[in-house]
């Protein structure tokens, strides 16, 4: 019984931490709304801009959490994410090359998300030996893949010195444009990825330990590896796509989980979802309410600071143990 009550204890105390912050995010920004004084200036905000926004953020965050941990249990590497993975970076260039030609917002999300597939598969493709996947150089070729990135990303500033702002801000991340088309993209891709995942948590369970043991009970971990990383990057691509570069949050949140409920993948997988996205609405009703005038800081700016401060406290209190056992 001690177990069951600490399950649903656990549980119990996510969905209280969820709700009160989904009820923040609504009312916070640079307008606070008063629930105890509806008006229908109010009922617009909260309909077509708050709503939308906090499911969004809930979802990105989700997305890029669930993304870092399947990265950190297929590479069994703590640092791996879609940024490490240089995922991530080639989803900012197609993003920034849409911008600066001047295409629509549709395009610059298509861009994204097919530049950060090509990108993550050419990481793919550099870091295997003969069928099997090295890790360590996977996230070598990502950094290298990061640092090409970046520097096509300056040089269209560069000649684009029109667009820089835009292009600025996008790579900061922001949820400021965020319809109830996008939140119902990023739900059907949220869920459908969710469920592919648990279905082998076992499997990421075994492939924790070493290749040679998930070989011995029979899970195919060429096969399982290659299949996982593609659900990893298109949960990525269409975050980035979405809310540009929301950064650290597929980095974080995983250890963070870890902590709280232990190194069972199914565990981990479903708590990192939910952490992520409430970590994400933190800071995205964070990121409106510190600007006085209407003005709004982008989000990535506010994950990137946590980010910081969260991995200097794990530099200060970090223990000997391997973290994926």
């Amino acid at each position: 019984m001690g177990g069951k009550e600490s399950r649903g204890l656990r549980w119990l105390l996510w969905i209280v931490i969820l709700v009160v912050v989904f009820l923040f995010s609504l009312i916070a920004g640079s307008v606070w709304i008063n629930p105890f004084h509806i008006n229908p200036e109010s009922v617009d905000i909260l309909i077509n801009l708050r709503l939308p926004r906090a499911f969004m953020a809930f979802l990105v965050g989700g997305m890029l959490a669930l993304s870092g941990t399947l990265y950190q249990q297929l590479l069994r590497n703590p640092l791996a994410d879609g940024f490490t993975t240089g995922a991530a970076s080639c989803c900012a260039l197609g993003a920034v090359l849409a911008i600066s030609l001047g295409l629509p917002a549709l395009a610059v999300g298509l861009f994204a998300l097919v530049f950060g597939m090509v990108g993550f598969w050419l990481v793919y493709l550099l870091s295997m030996r003969g069928s099997y996947v090295e890790p360590v150089t996977m996230i070598l070729a990502g950094i290298v893949l990061n640092i090409v990135a970046s520097s096509f990303i300056s040089f269209m500033k560069f000649l684009n010195e029109e667009s820089v702002l835009s292009v600025v801000f996008w790579l900061m991340g922001s949820l400021e444009f965020v319809g109830w088309g996008k939140v119902l993209i990023e739900l059907a891709i949220f869920v459908l990825s969710l469920l592919v995942v648990l279905r082998y948590s076992y499997a990421l369970d075994v492939m924790a330990l070493d290749d040679v043991s998930a070989f011995s009970t029979g899970v195919n971990v060429n096969f399982l590896r290659k299949y996982l990383f593609f659900w990893a990057t298109l949960l990525v691509a269409f975050s980035v796509a979405f809310t540009g570069v929301i950064a650290f949050v597929g980095l974080i949140v995983p250890h963070a989980v870890r902590a709280l409920v232990g190194a069972r993948s199914r565990n981990v997988l479903v708590f990192s979802a939910l952490g992520g996205g409430t970590l994400l609405m933190v800071a995205d009703a964070v990121s409106r309410s510190l600007l006085v005038g209407g003005g709004e800081m982008p989000v990535g700016v506010i994950t990137s600071l946590t980010g910081g401060g969260f991995f200097l406290y794990l530099l200060f209190r970090r223990k000997k143990e391997v973290w994926y056992v």
